[in-house]
């Protein structure tokens, strides 16, 4: 797995190479923490253009960002995902409630 990632405006956009999956998870959760924790950080972007599959813990992940950047009224966004993390994320009902956009560009069009 391969994480990175740049600031523009106050906006973390995180780059993710790799499955999120239970074995990548704590790298992910680990990279992010750091952001999550930032007060200057006033939103995170996922990229997900190099992620192939994400499972359920990655899902669960996924969430606990949101929850963390929602309780500092900080914003966040996915972008990029694959036709099959689309519907992963859309069987979930997530995408109801997590802001997914095709491209990085509409993500941080949106924050």
């Amino acid at each position: 797995m391969q994480l990175e990632h740049r600031i523009d405006n106050s906006v973390c956009i995180i780059s993710i190479e790799g499955n999120i999956a239970l074995d990548g998870v704590n790298d992910v959760k680990g990279y992010v923490k750091t952001f999550l924790e930032d007060e200057s950080v006033k939103a995170i972007v996922l990229n997900f253009s190099k992620v192939d599959f994400i499972d359920s813990s990655g899902i669960g992940l996924v969430v606990s960002i949101f929850k963390a950047l929602q309780g500092r009224q900080a914003k966040f966004a996915l972008c990029h995902l694959s036709k099959k993390n689309t519907e992963i994320f859309s069987m979930t009902r997530l995408d109801k409630i997590l802001s997914i956009y095709g491209t990085e560009d509409e993500a941080l069009a949106s924050i």
